[in-house]
């Protein structure tokens, strides 16, 4: 048995954990898989059956922003010893600095980088700088991969699987059962609008271009995904050709109730919709800061198996619609993209290739640049430790370089309730149960893994009392 962190950043949806969930299932009942997640969308992926522990991301306010990475490594650190890890497999564009602090002090640990391809030129040579901080990468297939030209097409030290998606590993369900489940009406021909998240540019203007085009063209039913169309833009007389799908996740069990889509041209989106042969026009959004989906929609308009539009062009996302709502366009589509599905086998690669490299890696020998860093590091603590810190910020401030401190600490006091009265302190809770709403809210939250040990819980609250000013 090989027990797996699958770790994954922030993000801006639930592509990371997407991918990681996959690879979990699959290596779930033989292999001890936990995810480690910086996104608040972590509930959704432990309700399909994982264990799971939340880390605030640098972009929530509770931890001092110059002592963040030392509190990712340390948090990284803790959940590896706790799980006995052997391999931390990381999903995320951006590898952060506290992910190579960890790497260095957890030698024994194989730390991976899964790394889809398809970036947008010009981009991420600072990110993929930080490989060293991992002793290989993963790259999952792209069905329109040939088109890629980012900067990941020429690193080295990369296997390249098939493609990564939950369709591999989640069971449809009927499209009778699926239309029941979801609320939609049984008789009607159903269009499914998923523009993303929409924390990366305007998704309202291509979503109400899609919506006005097939409800003035059609009398095809549409389904919007929350984060897509709002129900109040909506007018009220099509009222009764719409259904609002609020927060459903996954939504490949469901696929069977569409009879089209209109979606980003995310990977994850590609990959689930294409397999399920839903006929898509995948409308790219222009404005993402890595993931190229205007030249992955656009080859896979090319190799028959979408339509294609950019988001930033509503005459285009109208006219491709159109072209959506005929049947005869609808079934060649469904026709091609039916025979992908056989190619999303990567979460069964990338689980395979982690057991195997967990049975024979040992231990990792850092870069030299790593290995002088940390020389130099060891220096500095050691004069540190001689002149306390008092004395060495006053010799910092001599020579005009800034206090080395962990910043200002949030002042707290802890809580096993978040509506716990605290005198007007600011109230952390720490809990082994979190919801997305919670994660979201105005208090931090300290998440413990669930069915973790008293010694484990014992070494988070230390934590806690070092990176946040604790009232008791």
């Amino acid at each position: 048995m090989t027990n797996v962190l699958l770790a994954t950043s922030n993000g801006t949806g639930m592509g990371h954990l997407t991918r990681q969930a996959a690879i979990g299932l699959k290596l779930a009942g033989e292999h001890q898989p936990v995810l480690f997640s910086l996104s608040i969308g972590l509930p959704q992926a432990t309700s399909l059956g994982l264990r799971g522990e939340y880390t605030p991301s640098y972009d929530r306010p509770w931890i001092a922003p110059r002592a963040w990475n030392s509190y990712l490594r340390d948090r990284l650190v803790a959940i590896v010893e706790e799980t006995n890890s052997k391999v931390v497999l990381f999903d995320g564009v951006a590898p952060y600095p506290g992910i190579g602090h960890a790497s260095s002090i957890k030698r024994d640990v194989a730390f991976v980088w899964l790394r889809r391809g398809m970036w947008r030129k010009g981009t991420g040579r600072k990110q993929l700088r930080r490989a060293h901080y991992f002793e290989t990468a993963i790259e999952p297939g792209d069905l329109a991969g040939d088109a890629d030209k980012g900067p990941t097409t020429d690193m080295i030290n990369v296997t390249r699987i098939a493609p990564i998606s939950l369709v591999e590993v989640l069971e449809p369900l009927s499209r009778d059962d699926a239309r029941l489940a979801l609320g939609l009406p049984e008789d009607r021909e159903i269009a499914l609008i998923t523009l993303g998240s929409g924390l990366l540019g305007d998704v309202a203007g291509p979503g109400t271009a899609a919506l006005e085009t097939i409800l003035e063209s059609s009398d095809v039913h549409v389904a919007v995904t929350r984060s897509a169309v709002a129900q109040q833009e909506v007018p009220a007389v099509v009222a009764d050709r719409l259904t609002v799908i609020r927060d459903v996740y996954p939504l490949v069990p469901y696929l069977s109730a569409f009879d089209l889509a209109i979606s980003s041209a995310g990977y994850n989106a590609v990959h689930e919709l294409i397999p399920a042969a839903i006929p898509t026009l995948f409308v790219a959004n222009s404005s993402t800061r890595t993931d190229d989906q205007v030249t992955r929609s656009r080859r896979l308009a090319e190799l028959g198996l979408a339509l294609s539009a950019v988001d930033t062009d509503q005459a285009a996302i109208a006219t491709e619609t159109v072209r959506l709502l005929d049947r005869a366009v609808r079934a060649e589509l469904a026709g091609r993209a039916a025979a992908t599905r056989a190619e999303m086998r990567g979460a069964t690669e990338a689980a395979r290739f982690i057991v195997e490299l967990a049975a024979v890696f040992t231990r990792r020998r850092p870069p030299l640049s790593v290995a002088i860093s940390e020389q130099t590091q060891k220096v500095k603590d050691l004069v540190k430790d001689v002149l306390g810190e008092e004395r060495t910020n006053a010799i910092k401030g001599l020579l005009g370089r800034e206090p080395s401190s962990i910043g200002d600490r949030m002042r707290v006091r802890l809580v096993d309730n978040p509506t716990e009265s605290t005198g007007g302190v600011i109230p952390l809770l720490i809990t082994s149960d979190v919801t997305a709403d919670l994660l979201r809210g105005p208090i931090p939250v300290e998440h413990i893994l669930p069915a973790a040990s008293d010694a484990y819980g014992d070494r988070r609250l230390e934590m806690i009392r070092t990176y946040y000013d604790v009232v008791d």
